[in-house]
């Protein structure tokens, strides 16, 4: 069951633009830029709820995503590893539902199903340090890995391909931040048809590795610019 913590006060700002959550217990305070679905489901926690009760209540929420990824309506509440499953109508895929935290949980896994190349399209506990853990891993285990930092609001990247144990690495002109995400404030979306050509970056830089090729966009950082409707490319040196 979930349910506030004891002395959270919620309010909202003057000008009608934030929201302030003011915990008097911890004398912390924070500030968000106002959101109905927020409040609603602040508010809705003030008595204890389940996890059912509450995807019942807010699924609207999740349904702007059906329009971005592949997937429909009676997918709805499902994990994306078993809609992905029920899809594959091929004995090579395997559903794995593992939480991997850590660098070792995916060695472990990949040894375990003899996994050559890694691709990272997974956002817990954060994107870049699971980007990490990923490069950490493919490096013990002398394998090629794919990092796909997807897209928030309007902002899409395209995905970047890396040899293990090489000077041009992730961590190569990437930062990593020692922080933990409360929330992501993002009420913009990208297109679907711009999103959809990560999905096609991967593929093509999957069949050029396989086939002895430089894999597509190597040493290069793409965002789409949505403004100027065209890809921005960065060329790493």
């Amino acid at each position: 069951m979930f349910i506030l913590q004891d002395g959270i006060f919620l309010f909202k700002s003057l000008d009608d633009k934030k929201l302030i959550i003011r915990n008097y217990l911890n004398g912390l305070v924070i500030k968000i830029n106002y959101q109905d679905s927020l409040k609603d489901l602040l508010c809705y926690l003030k008595k204890p709820r389940s996890k059912g009760e509450i995807i019942t209540k807010f699924s609207d929420i999740k349904k702007d995503n059906l329009y971005r990824q592949n997937y429909v309506k009676s997918d709805l509440n499902k994990k994306k590893v078993e809609v992905l499953f029920e899809r594959g109508g091929r004995p090579s895929i395997i559903l794995i539902d593992i939480m991997c935290n850590n660098s070792a949980k995916i060695v472990d896994l990949c040894k375990e199903y003899k996994i050559d190349i890694v691709i990272q399209a997974g956002d817990y506990p954060s994107t870049r340090e699971l980007a990490k853990l990923t490069e950490i891993a493919a490096n013990e285990l002398n394998i090629s890995y794919v990092i796909n930092a997807g897209y928030i609001s309007n902002v899409v990247s395209l995905a970047e391909f890396y040899y293990p144990n090489n000077v041009y690495d992730f961590l190569y002109k990437h930062e990593i931040y020692k922080e933990k995400r409360i929330f992501t404030n993002a009420n913009n979306k990208a297109q679907s048809s711009i999103v959809a050509n990560v999905g096609h970056i991967v593929a093509r830089q999957i069949s050029d590795y396989c086939a002895g090729k430089k894999p597509f966009k190597y040493r290069e950082r793409v965002f789409f610019d949505i403004g100027a409707l065209e890809w921005r490319t960065e060329k790493i040196e």
